[in-house]
C-alpha cells in the first residue's frame, strides 16, 4: 500500500508531463481506489446503515388504523346483510326510507353506501347532498359534529359532542336517544 502511495506522490510532484505519466498511472489510481474501498470492511469498520425513527410505535398506529378500518367495513357489511342490499339502488331505497321517516343520519349513511358501491350514481350523490343540507338545517353544530364522528366510527368523540349538545340544549330528545344508542354499543 505504501509503495502505491509513494508512487502517486512521486507522480504528483514530479515536473514531468502529464501525458507520459498518465498512461502508467491510471492503473495505479484505480488500484488505490479499490484498496480504499475494500480496506474499510476488511479492517472491521461498520458499513451498515442505521435508520433512526423520531417516533416509536409507528407500526402500532398503522395496525390500529387497519383494525379500525376493518371494523368499519364489518359494520357496513352487517348492516347490508340486514337490509338485503346488493347494489347501489338498494342502498338508496333504504336511505329514502330513513329520509322519509326523518332519520336523516341513517339516510346519510345509506346514501354514502350507495355512492361507495357505485361512485357514478349521480342520483345517490344528489340525495346525499340533500340529506346533508337538511341535517345541517335541522340540527345544532354539536349534534351535527357528533353524527360526523359517529359515521367515521369515532364513538368517544361522538359521545363528547352529544354531551355538549345536551348541556346546551337539555330539551333535545334526539341527542339523548342517540347518546344512549351509541353508549349501548
Amino acid at each position: 500500500m505504501e509503495s502505491l502511495v509513494s508512487k502517486f506522490k512521486l507522480f504528483l510532484f514530479s515536473g514531468e508531463s502529464i501525458s507520459s505519466n498518465l498512461v502508467n498511472t491510471i492503473p495505479l489510481i484505480i488500484s488505490m481506489l479499490m484498496i480504499g474501498l475494500i480496506a474499510g470492511p476488511v479492517a472491521g469498520e461498520d458499513t451498515n446503515i442505521i435508520f433512526k425513527h423520531d417516533r416509536t410505535g409507528v407500526a402500532d398506529e398503522v395496525n390500529k388504523m387497519k383494525d379500525f378500518d376493518y371494523e368499519l367495513q364489518q359494520r357496513e357489511r352487517d348492516r347490508m346483510k340486514g337490509w338485503n342490499i346488493e347494489d347501489s339502488t338498494d342502498a338508496m331505497k333504504v336511505g329514502d326510507t330513513y329520509f322519509n321517516k326523518g332519520a336523516i343520519d341513517d339516510a346519510i349513511f345509506f346514501y354514502q353506501l350507495a355512492i361507495k358501491i357505485d361512485p357514478a350514481n349521480t342520483e345517490a350523490h344528489e340525495k346525499y347532498i340533500t340529506a346533508r343540507n337538511k341535517e345541517k338545517e335541522t340540527t345544532s353544530a354539536h349534534y351535527h359534529q357528533a353524527m360526523e364522528y359517529y359515521r367515521k366510527g369515532m364513538k368517544d368523540k361522538a359521545i363528547d359532542e352529544l354531551i355538549l349538545e345536551i348541556k346546551e340544549n337539555p330539551d333535545n330528545e334526539q341527542a339523548r336517544i342517540k347518546l344512549n344508542e351509541i353508549e349501548s354499543q
